[in-house]
């Protein structure tokens, strides 16, 4: 065991801290699928403006319904583009009306040039494409977005897709935070146990530690908690497993074979990350009774289960991250004592996949 205290600076975690400040330092490897809204939300004929990191990207949907991605900025005074207007299938920048196909290209100036060429000009585009009622962009080498694909959720590509709750959070914290969140649930004792809402699962050993190349996934005993809301809302456990794993950039976990939960993070800058949660069960029982929902009922019973269960347990989780944050801002060098045997090689994997981003970039 190693000491912290005074007495043995020799012993503080110099590695473990200096590895856990480069994981809270980089970024996320912009060449993979991230979500960036979900579909519902963009209508034809509407421009958005969304952000992964440092790169601004006017979202918009044409008279046809198809979907693009451009770069967020007019080339003539730099104003964002997602701040204009959809004509057909082009964009159109509100300050003096420069338009832009979907290919990126100037295509329109409505005033006059005085005497100067029509200029040549073309934004940069990203890749675009809509899975699991989704948006998902690819912001990094276009080359690379045959090879990587959006993540298959098996839950919702069997024959009979499981009921999925899905959210979306902003949260003041580094993605490295969200990571440590979903991957050590030894907080589930302390943070979920505060209330009726929140109290679902007790959680024992962990059983196994795996690190591949790309992902790290850790087994535990998980049994429901009697004393909470889940208790009398989700179905029965048919195993008593939790399988957690950050398959970089996602996390997924499974719960007894009958819960899963997916947390797809798109960074926004250093310090916030937009988090898409995707809830899924495959039966909701009616609320306090011991009967599974029949599928015309459960249209009813999903609204209270996103409002009561998922919503609290999810909005701890994000308080907590921001939390960690927060501590990590006011105390950045402090050396930190983590036992948990996922969150080193979790930090690793980060900082590896953005070094190979740089690497690949230069």
């Amino acid at each position: 065991m190693r000491s912290v205290d005074g007495s043995g600076s020799a012993a503080v975690h110099t590695a473990d801290r200096n590895l856990r400040q480069a994981a809270c330092s980089v970024g996320l490897d912009p060449s993979y699928w991230y979500p960036v809204e979900f579909d519902s939300a963009l209508r034809r004929e509407q421009v958005i403006g969304v952000r992964f990191q440092d790169t601004p990207v006017a979202l918009f949907r044409n008279r046809d319904g198809e979907l693009h991605a451009i770069e967020d900025r007019c080339a003539h005074r730099g104003v964002r583009l997602s701040q204009g207007f959809v004509e057909d299938c082009n964009l159109r920048c509100v300050y003096h009306g420069w338009t832009y196909a979907p290919d990126g290209k100037l295509c329109k100036i409505e005033h006059e040039l005085f005497g100067k060429n029509f200029p040549s000009v073309k934004l940069r585009t990203f890749p675009v494409q809509v899975r699991y009622g989704l948006i998902w962009v690819f912001f990094g080498d276009p080359t690379l977005s045959k090879q990587r694909h959006v993540p298959k959720i098996p839950e919702l590509e069997s024959k009979q897709p499981w009921i999925c709750i899905p959210r979306a959070c902003v949260w003041k914290a580094h993605p490295t935070m969200v990571v440590n969140n979903f991957i050590d649930s030894t907080h589930v004792a302390t943070l979920h146990n505060r209330n009726f809402w929140t109290r679902s699962l007790k959680v024992g050993a962990i059983t196994q530690c795996q690190v591949d190349s790309d992902r790290v996934l850790v087994r535990q005993e998980v049994e429901i908690d009697k004393t909470g809301l889940l208790e009398h809302a989700g179905p029965v456990l048919k195993t008593n497993t939790e399988e957690a794993c950050y398959d970089y950039p996602y996390l997924w976990a499974t719960v007894g074979e009958a819960f899963a939960l997916w947390t797809l993070m798109l960074p926004l800058d250093r310090h916030t990350t937009k988090v898409f949660l995707l809830s899924l069960s495959d039966r909701i029982r009616i609320p306090f009774t011991p009967w599974l929902a029949p599928r015309w009922l459960q249209r009813f019973v999903i609204p209270f289960c996103s409002r009561f269960l998922v919503g609290p347990l999810l909005d701890a989780d994000g308080w907590s991250a921001e939390l960690e944050q927060e501590g990590h801002g006011e105390h950045p060098t402090s050396p930190t004592i983590d036992p948990h045997p996922a969150i080193s090689p979790c930090y690793q994997l980060t900082v590896r996949k953005w070094q190979e981003h740089l690497g690949r970039d230069s």
